[in-house]
Order: structure tokens, then C-alpha cells, then sequence
């Protein structure tokens, strides 16, 4: 039996960031990342644990369920979930969890979401902590401990004949000024216009000034022609990792294949700045054939797994919201999770439903 009498919650984003940084934590464990959560009465909050043969580090954002006295926690948009540190067994990881879930009982946290990391590769221990932990989908992950031109060696034919041809038309990459978030955010819209996409990936201006004032690290790569920005990505960097967080292109400039040497200048600089790994992300689906996936997959052959943990922690109360949900509303989605934060189809002028 261990002693758990350290473990304390951590709200000041001095401290919090203190450990981040000591423990070389990456960049979706910052304070700064949880901040962009466009939820302003979500909390972010960091459970820690030390021991004598680790630390366990959780951060979380904990949300306020609109209309009844109970909260749930979650892991923001992108990937974090629990650290590891140390040497943990399962039997270890649970007997915290036990601590860990009186403290939610007496909060009233219903409901936990853990989105793992996929490169730091959490899930294992994090099945241990989870009621269930479910492979959500594959994604794109490309070392960068060799040479640049082994990585590049690893491009895919048909994607290096791309970078070529985007050569060619006078494509230029380089970083964008903080003036030229603008142009990105038009661009980001068009693009999620284009592939219908939830309401929840069309971020608010204020999202994207928090990404371009400095307090997170990144920054906007954006693909040139003549003069004009004609595509972009965001990437994060973390100590160790760089992450692909967000992409557009002008919809009637893909033939000059922009993205292809967008990617390709990411890799580079990614590598130029000392990190290990470049994680792209995965598809739009869960499919295999994903054509997105298969975009970044010919950028590298290395695919790392995504898992969703979920755990209902009060299922008494969880039936009842889920219940009302479903009936108050027509739902977008048959297999969200918690059932109760759903998003919900939209009614045209004329009554007809809109996702």
C-alpha cells in the first residue's frame, strides 16, 4: 500500500507550467493549451500524485453541465490524458484511480473523457485508469532522428513528383507575420465550408489570436505564389514533439499542390528545430481508406494509434441527462460520448434538419 497523502490539485498556471516544463512535457500539457478551450466556464485543472516511484500528472478541463449541479471532466481538443512517470504497475495506476474517483464523487463528476496521446503513447497504463479505452483510428507520425534526406527518402513517389511540381509553379513556404493570421482564418473556413464540417472545428477569432499571441508555442507556416497566400498549416511545438494542429488552402489553387510543400517545409523545420517527432494526425474518418490519412501516410509509413478513454462515473445520473437530451433534441451523431453533450442537428427556415 502506497502513501497517496501528496496529491493535490493544481489550478495557478505558474506551477502548472513549472511542471510541464521540469518533467519535459509537451505541448497539449501547457496551461496556455487548455486556455484556448472555447468553453469560458470550463476549469482547467491538473491532478498530480508523486510517490515514491513516480508521479502521476492529469490535467483536465472541468465542465459545468449547463442546468444541474453536476460537472464532467475532459481532455481538450487535441491529445493529453495522464503521465505516467516512473515505474507504474496496473495495480498501482488503480489504486490512485480509487483516490482519484472519491474526489470526483464528491465533485459530482459524472462523466470522464481522456483523449491519449498518441505519440507519447499513454494508453497502456491509461486502460488501468479508464472504465474502457477504444482505438479511435490510426495516425501519421514521422520521426526525425535521421538525416533529412533519409525522411525524405521515406515520401511517397507520387508525393515527391508533388513537391516538385509546386516548385515548379514558384510555391514558396516560409512563416507567416502575425498580420496574416487573417488570411489563414479566411482560408481555414473555405476549407471547412468545403468538406461540411461540424460546427465544433469552425474555431472563433478569438481562438486564433490565442494561438498567434505567444503564450503557447507556434506558429503559421503559409504557402505562397505570387504574392498571395494560397494555403497554411498551424503547428505546435512541444519539447520533444512538433504537432500538425490545423491546415487550409484556397480551394482553386490545390492544382499547384501547395499542401504537398507545405508539409514538406513543416518536416524541415520541425527537424531544424531539434524535435524528434512530427505528429500529423489522422483522417477525417475512422475509415482506413480515409483519403486524408492517406495523404499524410505518404509523407511517412509510421501510424500510431489514437484511443478514446471514456468512464461513466455516476450512471444513474448520466441515464437521466442522456435521456432528456435525446428526447429534447434530434441528435448529429448515434455514438458520442458523454451521450448528453451530443451536438444537435440544426433546423433550416424550413424546418428541414441541418447538421
Amino acid at each position: 500500500m502506497m502513501s497517496l497523502s501528496a496529491e493535490r490539485l493544481i489550478h495557478d498556471s505558474r506551477e502548472w507550467n513549472a511542471l510541464v516544463t521540469h518533467y519535459g512535457l509537451d505541448c497539449y500539457y501547457e496551461y496556455a493549451y487548455f486556455e484556448l478551450a472555447e468553453e469560458p466556464s470550463a476549469v482547467p485543472e491538473m491532478y498530480i500524485c508523486p510517490s515514491e516511484f513516480g508521479i502521476l500528472i492529469y490535467p483536465y478541463l472541468k465542465r459545468p453541465i449547463a442546468g444541474t449541479p453536476f460537472q464532467d471532466i475532459t481532455t481538450p481538443y487535441g491529445y493529453g490524458g495522464p503521465v505516467f512517470i516512473g515505474l507504474w504497475s496496473t495495480d498501482q495506476v488503480q489504486e490512485v484511480r480509487r483516490h482519484f474517483l472519491a474526489y470526483c464523487h464528491a465533485e459530482r463528476i459524472i462523466t470522464e473523457t481522456v483523449r491519449f496521446h498518441p505519440v507519447l503513447q499513454n494508453r497502456e497504463l491509461g486502460q488501468a485508469w479508464c472504465d474502457r479505452a477504444q482505438v479511435i483510428q490510426q495516425t501519421i507520425t514521422v520521426p526525425l532522428t535521421d538525416p533529412i534526406d533519409v525522411i525524405e527518402g521515406r515520401f511517397s513517389s507520387m508525393t515527391r513528383r508533388n513537391i516538385k511540381k509546386a516548385r515548379r509553379e514558384a510555391v514558396t513556404v516560409r512563416v507567416a507575420r502575425p498580420e496574416e493570421y487573417a488570411s489563414f482564418i479566411r482560408l481555414y473556413r473555405l476549407t471547412m465550408d468545403k468538406h461540411q464540417a461540424d460546427a465544433r472545428y469552425y474555431f472563433s477569432d478569438q481562438y486564433f489570436r490565442q494561438l498567434q499571441d505567444g503564450r503557447l508555442p507556434a506558429e503559421l507556416l503559409v504557402a505562397e505564389r505570387n504574392g498571395i497566400i494560397i494555403a497554411g498549416c498551424i503547428v505546435l511545438y512541444g519539447q520533444q514533439f512538433a504537432h500538425y494542429h490545423l491546415g487550409a488552402s484556397d480551394p482553386e489553387q490545390l492544382a499547384v499542390r501547395p499542401n504537398h510543400l507545405l508539409f514538406a517545409e513543416m518536416i524541415r523545420r520541425a527537424k531544424a528545430l531539434g524535435k524528434t517527432a512530427l505528429h500529423l494526425g489522422g483522417g477525417t474518418t475512422r475509415d482506413e481508406a480515409d483519403s486524408l490519412l492517406a495523404y499524410k501516410r505518404s509523407f511517412s509509413p509510421q501510424q500510431t494509434e489514437y484511443a478514446l478513454g471514456t468512464s461513466i462515473l455516476n450512471p444513474l445520473i448520466y441515464d437521466q441527462l442522456s435521456e432528456q437530451h435525446v428526447k429534447k433534441h434530434v441528435l448529429a451523431s448515434q455514438n458520442w460520448f458523454p451521450l448528453y453533450r451530443t451536438p444537435v442537428r440544426q433546423l433550416s427556415r424550413r424546418g428541414e434538419e441541418s447538421s
